[in-house]
């Protein structure tokens, strides 16, 4: 069987292009680690073939940054000597040079975590300046070296012997040393288009691409094409611009062949958004395939088909009018244990996992395996910070078992679809996305359709404008072109949070200002406001009360729970999203004496009877509650003893667990080991036939403090 990746390569525009500054590092940090990884490790297995999709506006940054074209405020921060920092500088470093995998990227380097808790893991913006002046400039230069160290993946550790060097001595860094530093870091960007080039021509890779900013086409050719998918949905006024569609992908095709000699073959659609108007206008353009995710498939079937899971294998050609062409649609749960599962778990048994999953499919295809397409499609980037080793085993160990095995080969989309002439009609493509196939991410929500309003208004007073220059009304529409970038509606309403929301906010008004600042304008008011409800959406809520909730395993009044802690697992969502999660938000709270915990599930979500929820207590001592359902209304739970090397070493007991609406636990204070007025850290995990299939929050923890022997008196209330 054909077994195709594809991983999918993208970031923002983060430039301000009339100021020619970059005002967030995203794109050169993860061109130390992802970017250079994937296909570093790629020209490893010369028998390994795959697609990589790196969209035009990730592609751009990357020349930018490698020639010098853009100033990157993030970077001054580190290359401005120690002794010259001024306390907003230090004050600045202290807050966002953390800003990395806690357990993965900080915490296995000594001086790197030690400064991490010399700053404290939870502090506000106000206190920084205060922090700031304990700090001496040895710990600031130490700082300003080791966030850059830790974002130089295995590849360019590899390449660059120096980063090692520097990885070893540990602290006590020089100027000199972040010299030698930020020379490798300008080296690997420099390297990046030409290491995805060569492997392209020497045919053991495919390079796709996407819309240059990455819009949601459907929503540029018509924004009421979410009532298709979204019937009754408030959207905004009217945008209807397909000609920005033909722009968009125009623009992408030009880039593509100055970069890589020759214009891109196939198409990942931005967040795999497709409707049957796209077809004929990627006929057009030269396109000969695109991919989606299976959910359309399903939703594109005629009424009268049998489901099918093996139909997700077939080759499809998807016909609109007279136009056609070919189509591949992910297979999600393949995909999704990549990106949200595999790092849970040892790494080599990962990879058996997935090569056990891609075999059974094969066996199911029989006779016709070798004409049937396994399409694994994913983010390529944000999953490996995840992996203790930047994925780099995990990989190793999936590659080597792939180009070994006898009955699977990897391809890219294009080998593949040149060689199978043979395929089946889809005449009804239905309007979605990849997430839940509909748009509800990036349209119908308060903040969504607000800035959608204010990105038509610009547009329409661009287009009123007469006589413009050529090069300035191409200037103008290019700022138009990168507001309609998908990444600003992600964050916008209350599906996904992001410490940064309200910088994403800025980026995308600072396009919509700068029309009115080109052409020499006074910028609206109305672009100067917020769009963003709150300066931040808090993940976690930590407990204001004491409760004792009956533990019956129903919701038996709102005031139960009032006054607990909540986590909501959406919102703790942050750059992929995944819609085969089984938790929905956790209440936790305690009295004076018991511990308590509510887990909710997502509506008409089944716990599986195989599945087991662990509730990882880290401090200020280490239990492990492991509840596994038995029916409903009965569960079984045991808490542990946790040892250093993570292994339960003594059996505490049961804890008092109930399931029915919702799970709900009791745990006295005795078994687990607390004292009142302690600090508590904890996750919940969901394990599936002994493999991590959940964690939340994913790579942190809630914490909260138990309440102190005076603290009924201290919140008393009428």
């Amino acid at each position: 069987m054909n077994v195709a990746f594809l991983w999918h390569m993208h970031q923002p525009n983060y430039v301000d292009n009339a100021q020619g500054v970059a005002l967030m590092p995203w794109v050169r940090l993860h061109a130390m680690k992802g970017y250079l990884d994937m296909i570093w490790l790629v020209e490893q297995y010369p028998e390994f073939h795959c697609t990589f999709n790196l969209t035009p506006v990730l592609l751009r940054q990357i020349e930018q940054f490698a020639h010098n074209d853009v100033r990157d405020l993030w970077l001054e921060l580190a290359t401005t000597p120690a002794a010259d920092l001024t306390l907003g500088q230090q004050s600045a470093l202290l807050e966002h040079y953390f800003k990395a995998h806690w357990h993965n990227m900080i915490k296995p380097h000594a001086r790197y975590w030690s400064l991490l808790q010399q700053r404290g893991t939870q502090v506000e913006r106000a206190d920084l300046p205060r922090i700031a002046a304990g700090f001496h400039q040895q710990e600031y230069r130490d700082l300003q070296v080791w966030y850059h160290l830790a974002w130089f993946g295995y590849a360019a550790e590899r390449l660059h012997p120096e980063i090692g060097e520097l990885k070893r001595k540990g602290r006590d860094f020089t100027e000199q040393d972040k010299e030698t530093l930020f020379d490798c870091q300008h080296k690997v960007l420099r390297s990046i288009v030409k290491h995805y080039k060569t492997a392209a021509e020497r045919g053991q890779i495919e390079i796709c691409t996407s819309p240059f900013y990455h819009p949601i086409l459907p929503l540029l050719c018509n924004n009421e094409f979410a009532h298709r998918c979204m019937p009754g949905c408030r959207l905004p006024p009217p945008f209807v611009h397909p000609e920005d569609v033909r722009a968009q992908l125009q623009l992408a095709c030009e880039q593509h062949t100055t970069l890589f000699g020759a214009p891109p073959r196939g198409l990942w659609p931005s967040e795999g958004s497709v409707c049957p108007e796209l077809v004929p206008l990627l006929g057009e353009l030269g396109f000969q395939w695109l991919a989606t995710d299976e959910e359309i498939l399903w939703r594109s079937l005629p009424n009268d088909t049998t489901p099918d899971r093996n139909l997700l294998y077939q080759d499809f050609q998807v016909e609109q009018g007279t136009s056609q062409m070919c189509i591949a649609f992910r297979d999600r749960s393949l995909s999704d244990f990549i990106g949200f599962t595999a790092a849970r778990n040892p790494p080599h048994h990962s990879a058996e996992l997935l090569l056990g999953q891609i075999e059974q499919i094969n066996r199911n295809q029989g006779a016709r395996a070798g004409d049937a397409l396994c399409p694994i499609i994913l983010d390529g980037e944000n999953a490996w910070e995840h992996f203790a080793d930047g994925g780099e085993t995990f990989l190793r160990s999936l590659y080597e078992r792939l180009i070994r095995h006898p009955h699977l080969r990897t391809t890219t989309f294009q080998q593949h679809f040149q060689s199978r002439p043979s395929r089946t009609a889809l005449r009804n493509l239905y309007t979605g996305s990849w997430i839940n196939a509909d748009f509800h991410i990036w349209i119908g929500d308060q903040e969504d359709n607000r800035a959608w309003q204010l990105l038509t208004e610009t547009r329409d007073f661009l287009k009123a404008q007469k006589h413009l220059a050529p090069q300035l009304e191409k200037k103008a529409f290019d700022e138009i072109y990168a507001a309609e970038g998908s990444d600003w509606f992600w964050w916008y309403g209350d599906q996904f949070v992001t410490e940064n929301d309200l910088l994403f906010d800025e980026l995308f008004r600072t396009h919509l200002q700068n029309v009115y600042r080109l052409l020499g304008m006074p910028v609206p008011a109305a672009l100067k406001a917020h769009i963003c409800r709150s300066e931040l959406n808090h993940v976690a809520r930590t407990p204001t009360e004491l409760i004792t909730p009956t533990i019956d395993g129903k919701v038996t009044s709102f005031y139960e729970w009032a006054g607990s802690g909540l986590y909501e697992a959406e919102q703790g969502q942050t750059t992929m999203y995944r819609n085969d999660r089984l938790l929905d938000a956790i209440h936790y709270g305690y009295d004076l004496t018991n511990f308590y915990l509510r887990a909710d599930f997502r509506p008409q979500a089944i716990w599986p009877s195989n599945a087991a929820l662990h509730l990882h207590f880290h401090k200020p001592t280490r239990r492990l509650l492991e509840i596994t359902p038995l029916e409903r209304g009965r569960c079984i739970a045991m808490l542990f003893a946790i040892s250093e090397n993570g292994r339960a070493e003594k059996r505490l007991g049961p804890a008092t667990v109930a399931f029915q609406e919702v799970l709900e636990a009791a745990i006295p204070f005795r078994d687990l080991g607390w004292n009142n007025g302690e600090q508590v850290a904890f996750v919940l995990q969901l394990h599936r036939q002994g493999v991590e299939q959940e964690e939340h929050p994913s790579g942190t923890e809630l914490t909260f403090h138990l309440p102190s022997d005076d603290f009924q008196k201290a919140n008393w209330r009428l």
